[in-house]
Order: structure tokens, then C-alpha cells, then sequence
């Protein structure tokens, strides 16, 4: 494989994706000539039982028309494992944030129609906007700590909303620990998923100890995370899956490599 087709060789990237997910990302950047070291930066702790959420795609079906089930991540999609499909979701329609959220779903059985970009939730709400769901009812499985900019627009609009807080991230044990052994050894970039990561690394480390890699992010939604820590990304992802990552970090770390010992 040449240079052209093996950008990153000789590149050292640091993974934060949660564990379960990061194999896709890894793969594809060890592909394109990467060293990755996989740092999970949050766990993933689910917070609503199969009896919750079934209630409440129960009270999505019995809304008023049009019925969408709207996720913005993975880790909601995965939740929804427990619904018994197709009888839980009957007669509703599907919209996922990112290719990867909607794979997600369609491999539990539930078929997506609407898929945003994955650069945040801003444009699902007007995807369900156009498709007719302002006079409609949708359901929003969701991290504790989701951000209001797809619940609020569709409010606006006067959606009737189910939302069901199905997980919550936490700071995974010894980040601080195992992110400054893996800055000791030297890395070109921080590939960052969310806003949750963002805030667990930046808690872990501080902002100086993040002013020398290359910063790239899984989107807008994070670029705005790290904003806030007063950080910002050499490059934003247009898409959140592997190939959109892939194409920032490329992007990101078109300069010299450093000079061999």
C-alpha cells in the first residue's frame, strides 16, 4: 500500500470512544497506516429497565400522528434492544443521528427512514420538521445529559414529547491516569466522540495538557463541548463514523511528521 493510500503512517492517535465502540474507528485508522492507542473515556450505565421503556414507546403509539422515535446515539439505539419488535413500534416511523446510530437500530429490527448527518441534533429536528412531525408526537430516548437542541425545536414546532433518560456516561476509572502515560509516549492526536468525552478528558487532564495534540471532533455538537473548555478542534468531522473521523484526522495532520531519533 503506498503513502496515498496510507495517510497516517507513522501517526500515533489516541481513541476515546467508549470501549464497545471503538473497534470500527481503530480498525479503519490502523487501516490507513495509524498506531491507536484505545482510551475509553467514559462507561456507558444504563438507567431505564425493558418495563420503562416499552411504557413508553406504548404512550408514543397512542399520541397523535405522525409517531417518530428520534435517537441522537448508539448508546440510546443499543438500549432499545429490549423492546419486542415489531408489536412495541407499530405504526411508528424511525430518525437516527449518524450512520451509525441508524445501523445500530436497523440491526435491532427497527427500520430508519430520516438520517441526519451526525454532526448534531439541530438537523434531525429539521429533517422531523420537514417530514410533518411539528403536529405530531415523538419519542426521544436520550443520555442524561443530552443536550436541549433537538427537544426544544421540536417543542417549538408543537411536538407532543415522550423523552426517557435511558443512560448516562461516566468518567471511566484512572482516565487521568492512563491518558497522561499515553501523552508521555508521545501521540499526533486526540480523536474526541462526544460531549461527554470531551468533559471527562478535559476533567482528567486540564486544557494545558491538551494544547499540544492535534484535537479532532466526532462533529459540531463536540467541537462546541471543547469550545467551552476553552479548546479548540484542528478539525471537525462532517460525519461521526469511521470514514468521517478518518477524513478530519487526515485533514488535521497534513504537516511534517517530527524528526526520527
Amino acid at each position: 500500500m503506498t503513502d496515498v493510500e496510507r495517510p497516517l503512517a507513522g501517526r500515533r492517535i489516541v481513541v476515546t470512544r467508549a470501549a464497545a465502540q471503538a473497534g470500527p474507528l481503530s480498525q479503519h485508522l490502523r487501516h490507513l497506516g495509524a498506531t491507536v492507542t484505545e482510551v475509553p473515556a467514559v462507561t456507558i450505565q444504563t438507567t431505564a429497565s425493558a418495563d420503562e421503556l416499552r411504557a413508553a414507546a406504548r404512550r408514543l403509539r397512542q399520541g397523535r400522528p405522525p409517531r417518530w422515535l428520534a435517537v441522537t446515539s448508539a448508546n440510546a439505539a443499543q438500549r432499545l434492544e429490549v423492546l419486542r419488535l415489531p408489536e412495541d413500534l407499530a405504526g411508528v416511523r424511525a430518525a437516527a443521528v449518524g450512520s451509525i446510530t441508524a445501523h445500530t437500530l436497523r440491526g435491532i429490527g427497527i427500520n430508519v427512514e430520516l438520517v441526519a448527518s451526525g454532526t448534531g441534533a439541530a438537523e434531525l429536528a429539521e429533517l422531523l420538521l420537514t417530514a410533518g412531525a411539528g403536529g405530531g408526537t415523538a419519542w426521544l430516548p436520550q443520555a442524561e445529559a443530552a443536550r436541549p437542541e433537538l427537544s426544544e425545536r421540536l417543542r417549538q414546532a408543537g411536538t407532543r414529547l415522550e423523552v426517557t433518560v435511558c443512560y448516562r456516561t461516566v468518567a471511566a476509572a484512572g482516565l487521568g491516569e492512563t491518558l497522561r502515560a499515553a501523552l508521555a509516549a508521545g501521540i499526533d492526536a486526540v480523536a474526541l466522540m462526544s460531549p461527554s468525552t470531551v468533559e471527562a478528558v478535559f476533567a482528567a487532564l486540564g486544557a494545558e495538557a491538551l494544547r499540544e495534540p492535534v484535537l479532532v471532533c466526532g462533529g459540531e455538537t463536540t467541537a462546541g463541548a471543547l469550545r467551552r473548555c476553552g479548546l479548540e478542534a484542528s478539525a471537525v468531522a462532517a460525519t461521526s463514523d469511521p470514514e468521517g473521523i478518518s477524513t478530519a484526522l487526515v485533514r488535521a495532520l497534513r504537516r511534517p511528521l517530527p524528526p526520527s531519533d
